[in-house]
């Protein structure tokens, strides 16, 4: 680079900084993140107070027992900060609105890595990414009517707790120190992308700026539990939505309209929606968009603990479908805002790509470079699309927090090493865990300095421990023969073959035997003391023939690959060791879509799995395909000849 070209770029990079009030729009978002975890900390706890002596139901949810006539339910707090007691913090209490929890869904998964690594995503390859809507809105569909029944059903703290129940306490295990794993290491990528940002526009140091997001992160998700986490998530991703659209509006009109976007990515090539090739190596078709986004979007959404402890802190089954409802439409809507903004980078970079003349060196600091170029005239408005991004990383990381913290209480400290810490115990560990999982992640945070592609490097590591969870807790529900045997083979070998395509993948990538193929750019618009003595020139791809051909999978087929070995072998590995006798099994484990396959007899056991339920939920027996009579006992211990009653048999 020449003296020339290089101050015209350090005259660039200053123009495009931080002002006083991005910087006060920045610091009041960190400030009412922090106040969330004050308010729900020690404002809005729950009081100690009694119930009504008198027995009264009308406000009990589904599925709660009503407290005996004279009775007394104590709610004194058991710790002397924060959420009152383990239940309350872990899951509100279960008395979440549908509204701020679609919305802290939304925040959950909406990362950095969706608002920075989308647009990215569109401007190198083109638009046919954009269809990943479509399996957005099957998998609501899928959730809502297989998966979630049962988990309102059994009322559990842990999505995990399932396996157990199905299975046995090593099924449960191995899926849940998996997903302990699998977000461990996601947790630096959400470090990471705001820093990335923040430091493209402020110039900081990306070590200082993850500490301060990782440390106000921890203080309200410390302090407020799962109640700090949703209504915080709620208000952040109006900030997200708000940002990210006013910056596109500007933008188009800035550009010059849809119009002249439009024309620009069609002559560019950036349109292709219907890219039907059947090869699997391929990084965006038709096929891998839609069948890979469904597998991972459901396995993802239906059985991960980051989604289902939210899902569990409804009432009950109608509120969470609502809320479920919610979240895939602003879901849509928001990643079809982000793949948008990828087309108007294009729109406004197709003659003078910022990478290629050294504005930018990474891919996800592409949209954070248009933002200060386009609206950073406009005082405060970069302030807000970085408190936008920051606040989809806090959201995320939030989550996970509060989410990991439970598993390990449920399903390793209780599930794995069978101890039964009181709730004053019991809240300070999952308290301590919530600090130490913060500061490991910002400890792991110069690791992900080292990689490029955040979106594939997240997607890749998620869908080997979605894919294999995943297929287990499918195996579970949908397929009534499948035994333990069974569920942990399979869920080995799903585990096995996705990690070692997955790590094969990363593997030659890094070798440079693989190497995407981004679509051509132009800096011919470029001023000339910007292009200096640089000449584009075609890039030259490796042969990639010689690669194993597992490692040129697109990486859209992993966790199809993850859910498709656990059925597939789980269910020969069942039938093999002798299938599960349907007769007794409980079908509350069973998803309501497949009750009709079970025999009549299975129906005296409807309930007696979980342990730790009273009753039959009401609104659970609509679900049954079979009808049930909730005045007839359930169950062997209540029929002599482990029959059901009369009555029941006749309704039967």
């Amino acid at each position: 680079m020449d003296s020339s070209r290089g101050t015209v770029l350090d005259s660039i990079r200053e123009l495009y900084q931080f002002g006083v009030v991005d910087y006060c729009m920045f610091a009041a978002m960190l400030i009412l993140s922090a106040a969330c975890g004050i308010y729900f900390g020690f404002f809005k706890r729950t009081k100690a107070k009694d119930t009504p002596t008198a027995t009264d139901t009308s406000d009990l949810d589904l599925g709660e027992t009503p407290p005996t006539v004279g009775s007394v339910q104590s709610k004194t707090p058991i710790s002397p900060f924060g959420s009152s007691t383990i239940d309350e913090y872990l899951l509100g209490s279960r008395k979440l609105k549908a509204f701020p929890v679609a919305m802290s869904l939304v925040a959950g998964y909406i990362s950095g890595v969706t608002i920075l690594g989308t647009p990215a995503e569109i401007y190198n390859f083109g638009t046919q990414y954009w269809l990943i809507v479509v399996p957005i809105i099957l998998t609501g569909i899928a959730v809502c009517t297989i998966y979630l029944p049962v988990f309102c059903s059994l009322k559990l703290n842990s999505s995990y707790e399932y396996l157990e129940l199905r299975f046995n306490r090593h099924v449960r295990s191995i899926a849940s120190v998996m997903f302990v794993i699998d977000q461990m290491l996601f947790l630096p990528m959400i470090i990471y992308v705001p820093a990335l940002a923040f430091n493209q526009v402020t110039g900081l140091n990306l070590y200082m700026i993850g500490a301060i997001v990782s440390l106000v992160c921890i203080f309200y998700t410390l302090l407020g539990g799962i109640k700090a986490v949703v209504f915080t998530d709620a208000w952040q991703v109006v900030v997200m939505f708000i940002s990210v659209v006013v910056v596109v509006i500007i933008g188009t009109i800035a550009v010059g309209g849809l119009d002249v976007i439009w024309e620009r990515s069609m002559e560019g090539g950036r349109i292709d929606f219907f890219n039907m090739s059947p090869t699997l190596y391929g990084r965006q078709t038709f096929w891998a968009v839609l069948i890979g986004g469904f597998f991972y979007w459901t396995s993802f959404n239906s059985v991960n603990q980051t989604m289902v402890q939210r899902y569990m802190s409804l009432p009950n089954l109608r509120t969470a479908r609502l809320s479920i409802a919610m979240f895939t439409v602003a879901m849509g809507v928001f990643v079809s805002v982000c793949c948008y903004a990828g087309l108007l980078l294009y729109g406004k970079y197709f003659d003078c790509d910022p990478a290629s003349v050294g504005l930018v060196s990474t891919n996800d600091q592409l949209f954070p470079h248009y933002v200060m170029e386009s609206v950073g005239h406009l005082r405060g408005m970069p302030g807000l699309f970085i408190a936008g991004v920051f606040g989809a990383a806090l959201s995320s990381m939030s989550v996970i927090l509060n989410s990991v913290s439970a598993v390990l209480l449920e399903d390793v400290l209780r599930g794995l090493f069978q101890l039964n810490p009181s709730p004053l115990k019991a809240n300070i560990f999952v308290r301590c865990c919530v600090v130490i999982l913060g500061l490991t992640a910002l400890g792991c945070l110069f690791i992900i300095d080292k990689l490029d592609g955040i979106l594939i490097v997240s997607a890749t590591l998620a869908a080997i421990a979605n894919g294999t969870t995943g297929g287990i807790f499918t195996l579970g529900m949908l397929v009534p023969w499948s035994n333990t045997k069974g569920a942990l083979v399979g869920g080995i070998a799903g585990a096995l073959l996705s990690g070692w395509v997955s790590l094969g993948n990363q593997i030659a990538s890094g070798a440079g035997e693989i190497v995407a193929r981004k679509l051509p750019v132009s800096i011919d618009g470029c001023i000339e003391e910007l292009v200096g003595n640089i000449t584009l020139v075609d890039p030259v791809y490796p042969d990639e023939s010689g690669v194993f051909p597992l490692y040129r999978l697109s990486y859209h087929w992993i966790t199809p690959i993850g859910v498709t070995t656990v059925l597939v072998v789980g269910t020969i590995v069942s039938f093999l060791t002798g299938p599960r006798d349907l007769r007794h099994i409980d079908p509350e484990l069973i998803s309501p879509v497949i009750h009709r396959l079970l025999p009549v007899e299975s129906f005296s056991y409807f309930g007696t799995a979980n342990k730790n339920a009273t009753i039959f939920n009401e609104e659970m027996q609509a679900q049954a395909s079979v009808p049930v009579d909730l005045t007839v006992p359930y169950g062997p211990a209540n029929d002599l000849n482990g029959q059901v009653g009369k009555e029941a048999r006749t309704r039967w």
